[in-house]
């Protein structure tokens, strides 16, 4: 139907406000935060109270021995590259699309992040770029269930035990997550969650780490902590010896975060299935657009927290216009979309070799000296992906189908009136 688009001065598509104010704080996230406050609990270096309480109720959930509550996902990445054996001049493997803190941590163990491709449909790590990328040094892979879709954890779990590596699990974007039944995090080694203020599972600024093995959680637990909380929460005699300094970082989460997560899990898989619900009506909605592919989810796992709604867009199919002009016009209807805002690491010039040398920090000198220069066309599915990526909000509140109905129409709007924009100069 030929419609004349808001960008050009027709009516907009989109009218419905979006009530979405994510995170979702109860009265009794600020209840709990405000008895610590009159109780003078604002740091706990023992691990004990709300600290305690949120590592037990997180185990719980995902079915876990142990967990480990720290100041962010950055610092329990940290914890578990070091905890599995990762150091000076080992390798290992990150996908280039992801958050740089995948591959900073690395860094951070004097070792090198070996970047890989993509899988096209999933953009988790290709399994098959994982296997082209092993050497002698591989130590580890690093796992990052992107935007709450999980990696393919049978076959790259395969992968390590045939080379004798560990896996990483980062689910800073998949809180709930499951592969074929079991829960993101729980497959490989260590499994690293972000509870910073826009996940899923929000504490403000916060993260956890679990895993099943007594040794990995104290390495972690010894580099993260000190005093009282090494010598109490110690599950072998290796490290205690070593409590009163640990292993440097204090990486020591905050109780009022620590009270926020702990109130929020409670809410964690009412707030999955609202996005599950309200996402999948979107990508319903969405689907049989030409030059519009929504996220793709496989039929052998559930997102979790769909941190992230990623369609991809394809210029030709939509008579050579491009994204920047049709993100314009969706814009102009109402329609919250923007352009992907992580970046590919292997552009990043902290992830190249010895051109920063001297400039960064880790690793050392003569080990960023056997780190690649990577360029352009060194990952051909990310790059492709990269360019043609369009974000949209998830949305958690209900009922929101009215509001989910516009965004379609708003989509189907620019894409049959497409010719509008082929024409229009006032673009740019």
């Amino acid at each position: 139907m030929t419609q004349t688009l808001a960008l050009l001065g027709g009516p907009k598509a989109v009218t419905v406000e979006n009530k979405d104010r994510w995170p979702f704080i109860t009265d009794e996230d600020v209840a709990t935060v405000t008895q610590l406050l009159r109780a003078g609990e604002i740091s706990i270096k023992a691990g004990t109270g709300i600290i305690q309480e949120v590592e037990e109720a997180f185990a719980r959930y995902l079915g876990v021995q142990h967990a480990l509550v720290q100041c962010n996902g950055t610092s329990c990445l940290h914890a578990a590259f070091f905890a599995v054996g990762v150091g000076y001049g080992d390798e290992v493997i990150v996908p280039t699309y992801t958050w740089p803190s995948t591959a900073t941590t690395v860094l951070l163990c004097n070792a090198i992040p070996v970047l890989c491709d993509v899988d096209p449909r999933t953009f988790c790590v290709d399994p098959a770029d994982i296997e082209r990328k092993i050497t002698p040094a591989t130590k580890a892979i690093a796992v990052v269930h992107l935007w709450g879709h999980p990696a393919e954890m049978d076959e790259i779990m395969a992968i390590a035990r045939r080379h004798g590596l560990a896996v990483v699990e980062d689910c800073s974007h998949a809180h709930g997550a499951t592969y074929k039944g079991r829960k993101v995090g729980t497959i490989g080694d260590v499994g690293c969650f972000s509870m910073q203020a826009t996940k899923a599972l929000p504490g403000g600024e916060a993260g956890i780490a679990v895993t099943n093995n007594a040794e990995l959680f104290d390495r972690m637990l010894t580099l993260s902590h000190y005093g009282g909380r090494v010598e109490r929460d110690s599950l072998t005699d290796r490290y205690v010896r070593f409590a009163f300094t640990g292993f440097g970082p204090k990486y020591r989460v905050h109780p009022l975060a620590a009270a926020i997560a702990r109130g929020q899990l409670k809410h964690l898989d009412e707030h999955i299935e609202a996005r599950r619900q309200n996402l999948e009506y979107l990508t319903e909605g969405l689907s049989g657009i030409p030059g519009i592919t929504p996220p793709y989810t496989a039929a052998h796992v559930t997102r979790g927290a769909w941190y992230g709604y990623r369609l991809l867009y394809d210029q030709e199919q939509m008579g050579g216009v491009s994204k920047e002009r049709f993100m314009a016009a969706l814009r102009a209807e109402g329609v919250e979309v923007d352009v992907e805002r992580y970046r590919l690491l292997h552009f990043e010039p902290v992830y190249q070799g010895p051109e920063v040398a001297g400039t960064c920090p880790y690793p050392p000198p003569e080990v960023r000296a056997r780190m690649c220069t990577y360029k352009e066309g060194d990952f051909p599915v990310a790059e492709a992906i990269y360019s043609r990526l369009m974000s949209l909000p998830t949305f958690t509140y209900q009922p929101c189908w009215e509001l989910l109905d516009q965004y379609a129409a708003a989509f189907r709007k620019v894409a049959d009136n497409i010719s509008q924009l082929q024409t229009d100069d006032t673009l740019t």
